[in-house]
C-alpha cells in the first residue's frame, strides 16, 4: 500500500467545526481581495516597476545562480534558528493592513514576538558600519517587517552569514512613526507610478551598475535618478552588536546535528524530492512558469491570514515558542497554529490553510489529510484543522477538525523517510511512492521517474 492511502487509513475521526468557519467567513465575506504589494517591492521602488512594466526580461544568470544559492542556505538556516530558544516560526506571513496598506511580507524567522531577517553574504567581514553605508536595504526589509507585526516588539535581529561565520545584531525601533511614514510614502510612489508611468521621483535601483537586466535591454534609466538616500535610517533604530545569538548560533552550526533538508510535502511527493535532490535537469519550456491562479490565490491566502490574526484565534509567539519545543519528526515545517477555542479557548492545535477552486465542497483533496497527518506528528499532536476557502463559491470557509492515529503516522513518516535516504543514496527512484496523478502532469524534471514507470508499465 502506498504512503498516503495508509495516512488515510489512519484517519480516525473528521467533523466539520462550524464555529471557527463562521469566525473566519465572517471576517472576509464582506471585503475585497485586496492586490497586494510586497516589502521588496517597497525595498527596491525602481525594480519592483520594472519589473511589472517588463515581466518577460529574464535575469542575469550570475545573479540568478547568486540568488539560488542564497535560498539553498535560507532553507538550511531553518534547523538551525530552530534550535534557538523563543523560536516561534519561519516564511512567517506579515500584513500591513494595521497600517493600511495592502503590503504582504514573509518574516525569515521569529523568536517569540521577534522578527529576524537572515542574509547570506560572501565577504571576509560584516561591521556595523557596513549595515548603514552598504546593507541599508537589509536593515530597512527588517524594520518594515518589524512595523507590519500585529504583535510588534521594538527589539528585532539582523543576522549575516558570510564564509560559515554568523554576525548578529539587535536592533532596537526607536522612532516608529518614521518607518510607517516612509512604507506609506514608498507605496504610494509605486502605486502612481504604475498608473502614470512616471518614476522620475524614484531613487536609483540597488542593482544599478551590477548587470541590471533592464539595463542591458536598454528599459532602464535609473542614471537620470536621484542617488538611494538611506539617511532616514539614523534616527529610526538603534542597532548593537548580538554576540551571545551569534555563539548560539555557531553552536549550532558546528555541532553538524543537522537534519535531511526534508520538508512535510516531501514525504507526499518523494520522487519530485529525489529528482530535485541529485540535481536533475528541468524542461526548461515549464519550468519557472507560475499560472494566473497563483497570485489570486495568494491574494486570498493573505487575507485569510491576515483575518484570522485579528481575530480571537489569533496566537502569540510565546504560545507558538512553547510548541516549537516539540519536533518529533526529523523535518522543516511551514507549520502555523490556531486556537481552537470551541471546546477548549486554552489549546493551540496545528491548521493548513488551503484556496480550493472547486464548486464542489462535499469533500477535500486526499493530499490535505496528509499534510495534516505529518504536521500532526511532527508537534507529537493527534489533531488538526483543515480550512478551506471556496473563492467561486464567494469565499465560502469549511473548516474540517481531523483526527489520526498518532503513533501509527509517526511510524509511516520515518519510515518513508528512511525509504527516501535510502533512494537518494542508492539512486534508486522506484522504491519510492509515485507522486500523486496530478504532480505526474506537471512535473518539470527530464528524467521523472513517475512517467518513465508508467511508460514502461504501457509498454510491458
Amino acid at each position: 500500500m502506498s504512503f498516503l492511502f495508509d495516512i488515510k487509513l489512519s484517519k480516525i475521526g473528521e467533523t466539520e467545526n462550524i464555529y471557527i468557519s463562521r469566525i473566519i467567513q465572517d471576517k472576509i465575506k464582506n471585503l475585497q481581495i485586496p492586490e497586494y504589494l510586497y516589502v521588496t517591492d517597497l525595498i527596491n521602488p525602481a525594480r519592483s516597476f520594472f519589473s511589472r512594466k517588463y515581466p518577460d526580461v529574464q535575469m542575469p544568470e550570475n545573479l540568478a545562480a547568486r540568488m539560488k544559492g542564497g535560498e539553498e542556505t535560507h532553507f538550511l538556516a531553518r534547523q538551525w534558528f530552530e534550535q534557538l530558544p523563543g523560536f516561534s516560526g519561519s516564511e512567517v506571513i506579515i500584513t500591513g493592513s494595521d497600517l493600511g496598506l495592502n503590503v504582504v511580507g514573509r518574516a525569515d524567522f521569529m523568536l517569540y514576538d521577534s522578527v529576524v531577517e537572515f542574509k547570506t553574504k560572501t565577504i571576509d567581514r560584516i561591521s556595523l558600519e557596513n549595515i548603514y553605508n552598504i546593507y541599508s536595504s537589509d536593515l530597512e526589509q527588517l524594520l518594515f517587517y518589524a512595523v507590519m507585526n500585529r504583535n510588534f516588539s521594538s527589539d528585532n535581529y539582523l543576522v549575516f552569514f558570510s564564509n560559515e561565520n554568523f554576525y548578529a545584531y539587535k536592533v532596537s525601533i526607536i522612532d516608529r512613526g518614521a518607518i510607517e511614514n516612509e512604507m506609506v510614502f514608498r507605496f504610494s510612489l509605486i502605486k502612481r507610478a504604475l498608473e502614470n508611468g512616471d518614476i522620475n521621483d524614484f531613487s536609483r535601483c540597488s542593482y544599478f551598475g551590477y548587470g541590471c537586466p533592464y539595463r542591458e535591454a536598454n528599459i532602464c534609466h535609473c542614471d537620470s535618478l536621484r542617488p538611494d538616500d538611506s539617511s532616514w535610517l539614523n534616527n529610526a533604530a538603534k542597532i548593537e552588536e548580538d554576540h551571545d545569538m551569534e555563539s548560539l548560533l555557531s553552536e549550532v552550526y558546528r555541532s553538524g546535528d543537522t537534519f535531511i533538508d526534508l520538508r512535510f510535502y516531501d514525504l507526499i511527493y518523494p520522487r519530485k524530492y529525489y529528482h530535485k535532490i541529485i540535481g536533475d535537469e528541468r524542461n526548461s519550456k515549464n519550468s519557472g512558469e507560475i499560472p494566473e491562479s497563483y497570485y489570486e490565490k495568494n491574494n486570498i491566502k493573505f487575507l485569510v491570514i491576515d483575518s484570522i490574526n485579528k481575530s480571537i484565534l489569533n496566537v502569540s509567539g510565546t504560545e507558538k515558542a512553547a510548541m516549537n519545543k516539540v519536533s518529533t519528526l526529523p523535518l522543516y515545517g511551514d507549520d502555523k497554529y490556531i486556537i481552537k477555542n470551541i471546546y477548549d479557548e486554552n489549546s493551540i492545535i496545528p491548521y493548513l490553510l488551503k484556496i480550493n477552486n472547486s464548486r464542489y465542497p462535499g469533500s477535500i483533496p486526499e493530499t490535505y489529510y496528509s499534510e495534516m497527518a505529518i504536521t500532526c506528528a511532527r508537534r507529537n499532536m493527534n489533531e488538526g484543522l483543515i480550512i478551506v476557502v471556496y473563492p467561486k463559491l464567494q469565499n465560502t470557509v469549511k473548516v474540517h477538525d481531523v483526527t489520526f492515529d498518532l503513533d501509527n503516522i509517526i511510524a509511516l513518516c520515518m519510515k518513508n523517510i528512511e525509504n527516501i535516504k535510502e533512494a537518494v543514496e542508492t539512486r534508486t527512484p522506484e522504491i519510492l511512492d509515485m507522486c500523486p496523478e496530478f504532480a505526474i502532469r506537471s512535473c518539470d524534471f527530464k528524467s521523472c521517474s513517475c512517467r518513465n514507470e508508467i511508460i514502461k508499465g504501457r509498454k510491458n
